[in-house]
């Protein structure tokens, strides 16, 4: 809606101003022609406007002039009338597109031709006045200095093409063997939906993926704004692409999606969309055609693997907990699984909050504990792999002490030394050696055990520091028995124990269990 509103002197001053210019030429109200523009229509206008010119210091002839003939040479009378007899004008405000345009009411015509006329440097307002002749067949390119006609050819002028380029609101890379520019993540084959707009005259093709679209920007207004031609939809085409590449047959859904609908293209076009917004529409427009296809549909950033699981699971490149995990889960899945990311550990964050108890149930077998270390997990959330990673470990460590003897009414020093050797069983020599050293008393035959146990490690040179001569040397005639009963099998470790303790001087030492 229009806004009238009292100009300034500033205003006035600046009116003057630009009448005084174009009382001297009428060139700058006029475009520049390439060869494809016929100029028959441009010489008409410029007699008309000459025939204004003759008359600028004759303000009844100019007053005349401004009521008829062609809307610019209308404007221009009204503007150079005004200049005779200056006063402070109104103003009248109106938006467009690319924001709010005011001009002063000179003349009886047309808004774009006032504009055109009062503010012919800017190759964008005079463009305004040739909006009705590009409807009519011609096409018009407005740059940072000239407005070119290029006449019934859509092919922009070449200065043009390189300014609109440079000013696109991404960084775009060309594929000049496809005659297209795209964002880096398309320009490396990955598989992500995008928006691509066509410049048809150009010969071009834009698209951003929708990890770079943004909800600020606007592709088709970056391209289309300051040119004018008869149809602008048909010259700048648009789409959104699932860009899924199929690889389940004709009979995945992903062979037969439909384009952008017509409605949400339109609300694109006319900017109540932006770039992220169109590409998440479509997103939503095809998401139940997807979901009532009643078939898997598991898809790993834009590659669809249909209802291959074992290609799925390949593609994301699981640990064997984690594909253990992934596999009872989505083992009969029914309908669509999609990960932006092939990775296994994006695959389980989004299965987490809904299966947890069936992912941790594929590695750890008593359901029991299987729900405590979920109820853990979700107190202290963390990476889905670094807790299956953890829930790995602490099964496997409690099915390694599970597979050892057990004893009861043992003595001191042969449960501090069951509890180094099974220390070792699951967390190896560092883990044995942090054991040693922090449960290390002060006098004792641990301490000679200690450091023949060290001394099997191959940590001994570290801590000797600690250990008195009378405590290595007795050490170092248990290095041997220490070393057998870490590397002794299950079924030889109470054997092992026992003679490691005997040799040590430690006699009923403790009772094995049933």
């Amino acid at each position: 809606m229009a806004r009238i509103h009292r100009g300034s002197g500033v205003r006035e001053h600046d009116l003057v101003s630009r009448a005084r210019t174009l009382a001297g030429t009428t060139a700058p109200l006029l475009p520049r022609l390439t060869q494809e523009c016929p100029p028959d229509r441009f010489d008409r206008r410029r007699d008309e406007l000459e025939e204004v010119r003759a008359a600028r210091e004759d303000a009844h002839r100019l007053e005349k002039l401004s009521r008829r003939g062609d809307p610019m040479a209308r404007a221009y009378a009204g503007l150079l009338r005004f200049a005779l007899e200056p006063s402070t004008p109104n103003v009248v405000s109106f938006p467009l597109p690319g924001g709010e345009v005011s001009f002063a009411p000179l003349a009886r015509t047309d808004r774009e031709a006032e504009v055109a006329v009062q503010q012919y440097d800017d190759p964008a307002r005079l463009l305004l006045g040739y909006i009705d002749w590009a409807r009519k067949g011609l096409h018009f390119f407005a740059g940072k200095r000239t407005l070119w006609c290029t006449g019934p050819s859509a092919r922009p002028p070449e200065e043009f093409r390189t300014e609109k380029i440079a000013s696109l609101p991404y960084r775009l890379i060309e594929d000049a063997a496809h005659h297209r520019y795209e964002c880096p993540h398309l320009r490396d084959g990955e598989q992500r939906p995008y928006l691509e707009v066509q410049w048809r005259g150009a010969g071009l093709a834009f698209r951003v993926c929708r990890k770079c679209a943004k909800d600020d920007r606007h592709l088709l207004s970056s391209l289309s704004d300051g040119t004018a031609s008869p149809d602008p939809s048909e010259e700048f085409p648009l789409g959104v692409a699932l860009n899924a590449r199929c690889d389940a047959g004709a009979e995945c859904v992903h062979a037969s999606l439909p384009d952008l609908a017509r409605g949400t293209a339109r609300a694109y076009e006319l900017g109540r969309l932006s770039d992220a917004a169109v590409i998440d529409a479509y997103l939503a427009e095809i998401r139940p055609r997807i979901d009532r296809s009643g078939r898997p549909v598991l898809v790993a950033r834009g590659v669809c693997y249909g209802a291959d699981l074992p290609r799925f699971l390949t593609a994301l490149g699981p640990t064997p907990a984690e594909r253990r995990a992934l596999e009872a889960v989505l083992d009969g899945w029914s309908g669509p699984f999609e990960v932006d990311e092939p990775s296994a550990s994006r695959a389980l964050e989004r299965l987490w909050p809904e299966h947890a108890e069936e992912i941790v149930a594929t590695i750890v077998a008593d359901p029991a504990e299987a729900r405590r270390m979920v109820e853990d997990a979700r107190s202290a959330p963390g990476r889905i792999a670094e807790i299956l990673k953890r829930a790995q470990r602490q099964s496997e460590e409690r099915e390694v002490l599970e597979a050892l003897p057990h004893y009861s009414r043992l003595v001191r020093e042969a449960a501090w030394v069951d509890r180094v050797a099974r220390e070792y069983r699951t967390r190896h020599g560092g883990g044995a050696e942090r054991a040693i050293l922090q449960s290390l008393p002060r006098e004792g035959k641990e301490r000679g055990l200690a450091y023949g146990f060290l001394l099997a490690l191959g940590r001994a040179n570290a801590h000797a520091w600690q250990f008195s001569p009378t405590e290595k040397e007795f050490g170092a005639s248990l290095a041997e028995p220490a070393h057998l009963l870490l590397a002794a099998p299950e079924g030889q470790y109470h054997a092992a124990l026992d003679r490691l303790l005997t040799l040590a001087g430690v006699v009923d030492w403790g009772t094995r269990e049933p």
